[in-house]
C-alpha cells in the first residue's frame, strides 16, 4: 500500500510530502477551494494514466512560481518507489518514468501491480455531457478489466489520424492507386482494433448490469453502449470485413469533414434508472449521482474479489448533491471497500472535515491549508 505521496513543482505545490499510515487506507483531504486538493488526486492519476484524471496539458501543470522546466510525482508503496515527470524542452518536452531509483519506459511497470479508478465533481454532469466524456468513463473501467484496452485506444486514434491526413491528400491532389492501396491498409487495421474496442465496452458494460447491486441502497439500472458500429456490424461473423467496407463508403464524407464519422469512437454509452422508467439525462441531480456510484461501485466490488493489485480510489468532491443519508451510505461502502480488501485504499476531498465525522476513527485526515502554509514556509 501506499506509505509516502512525494509532490515537486506541481500545478500549486513546489514542495509536499504526505506521509501515510497502514492502518488507515481511507485518506481525507479538505480545506477551502482552490488549495490544491484536486492537484494532489491528479498527481496520484498520473502515475497510472498518462494524462491524469484532469486530461491536461503537461507543460501547465509546471508550478510557475518555482522551476520553470518540470514537475515531479513520487510514490513509495510496498512493492517500492515509483515516480513519474516531465521536464520541459525548448520546444517540447518528455515524460519521465522510474522504478526504484531506475528508469523505465512507461507507466506499464507501475501498472502491473496498481490499479487507480477515480470520480470527480465533473462526473455529476456526465449524463449532460458530450459521448466522449462518458466513453472515456467506460474506457477507464475497460482499461483495468482488460490490460491492452488502453494501448489499443492509442494505436486506433493514431490510425484514424493518419486516415485523415491521407483523406486530406486525396482531396488536394486526386485519387490514384499509391493513396487508394494505402487507405486499404490503414483502414484494415482500424476495423481490426476497432472491433477490439467495441467489443470490450460491450462485455464490461454487459458485466456490470448482470452484477449490479440490488440491495436496496442503490438505484437499478440498465446500461449499453449505443451507435451505428453496434447496430451494424457488432457480433456479425464478418465484422471486419464489414468495418473496413464501411470506412471505405466514408472516404470522402470524411475527407470534407475531418473526421472519423464511423466507427469506435462514435459510440455512445446509455444508462436506464429502472425505478423512474427514464434515461439517465432526464433524472435529478442526485438520481443521476447515484446512478453513477452504483455503476462505480458495482465495478469495484467486481475487481476487489479477482484482483490482487493495489486498488487505489480517488473520490474527489463526490459529497456534492448527496443529502445527510446517502453521504454516509457512500461512507458505509467505503469503509467495507478496505475492510474487505488489504489492497484496497481509498482518498477522497471536500471543503468541510465536519462532512466526514462518519468517517471518524478510520480515516487518516489532512487539513490542505495547514499543509501547503507550512510547505511554503520551509521551501
Amino acid at each position: 500500500m501506499l506509505r509516502t505521496l512525494q509532490i515537486n513543482n506541481f500545478r500549486n505545490y513546489i514542495t509536499l510530502r504526505l506521509t501515510l499510515r497502514s492502518d488507515k487506507r481511507i485518506v481525507v483531504l479538505y480545506s477551502q477551494n482552490g488549495t490544491g486538493k484536486t492537484n494532489i488526486l491528479e498527481s496520484i492519476s498520473l502515475l497510472y494514466s498518462s494524462n491524469g484524471l484532469r486530461k491536461a496539458r503537461y507543460d501547465d501543470m509546471i508550478n510557475n512560481k518555482g522551476q520553470p522546466h518540470y514537475w515531479n510525482i513520487t510514490m513509495e508503496t510496498d512493492n517500492g518507489e515509483f515516480s513519474s515527470g516531465y521536464v520541459k524542452n525548448d520546444n517540447s518536452g518528455r515524460r519521465i518514468y522510474k522504478i526504484n531509483g531506475k528508469n523505465v519506459r512507461n507507466l506499464e511497470e507501475f501498472r502491473k501491480d496498481n490499479r487507480v479508478l477515480w470520480m470527480t465533481y465533473e462526473t455529476d454532469r456526465l449524463f449532460m455531457q458530450a459521448p466522449s466524456e462518458r466513453r472515456d468513463f467506460i474506457d477507464m473501467f475497460c482499461d483495468i478489466s482488460y490490460p491492452q484496452h488502453n494501448s489499443t485506444l492509442k494505436d486506433y486514434e493514431k490510425l484514424t489520424r493518419e486516415r485523415l491526413k491521407i483523406l486530406k491528400q486525396f482531396c488536394e491532389n486526386g485519387t490514384n492507386e499509391t493513396i487508394s492501396k494505402w487507405l486499404d491498409i490503414v483502414e484494415e487495421k482500424i476495423a481490426i482494433l476497432g472491433t477490439q474496442i467495441v467489443t470490450t465496452r460491450s462485455q464490461v458494460v454487459a458485466e456490470l448490469e448482470k452484477s449490479q447491486i440490488r440491495n436496496g441502497d442503490f438505484p437499478s439500472f440498465r446500461t449499453t453502449m449505443s451507435g451505428k458500429i453496434e447496430e451494424e456490424i457488432l457480433g456479425k461473423s464478418n465484422c471486419n470485413e464489414l468495418y473496413k467496407l464501411k470506412l471505405k463508403t466514408q472516404r470522402q464524407k470524411d475527407a470534407f469533414s475531418g473526421s472519423t464519422t464511423f466507427g469506435a469512437n462514435r459510440s455512445d454509452w446509455l444508462v436506464f434508472h429502472e425505478a423512474k422508467q427514464i434515461n439517465a439525462e432526464q433524472c435529478s441531480a442526485g438520481e443521476q449521482k447515484m446512478l453513477i456510484l452504483a455503476i462505480f461501485f458495482d465495478f469495484i466490488l467486481q475487481h476487489i474479489k479477482s484482483d490482487n493489485r493495489n486498488l487505489i480510489i480517488l473520490l474527489d468532491d463526490v459529497i456534492t448533491h448527496l443529502d445527510t443519508t446517502h453521504r454516509n451510505l457512500l461512507f458505509r461502502y467505503i469503509n467495507s471497500f478496505v475492510q474487505s480488501s488489504p489492497n484496497v485504499s481509498i482518498w477522497l476531498s471536500g471543503t468541510d472535515k465536519e462532512l466526514f465525522r462518519e468517517l471518524e476513527g478510520y480515516a487518516l485526515f489532512f487539513d490542505i491549508s495547514e499543509i501547503k502554509a507550512g510547505a511554503e514556509e520551509r521551501s
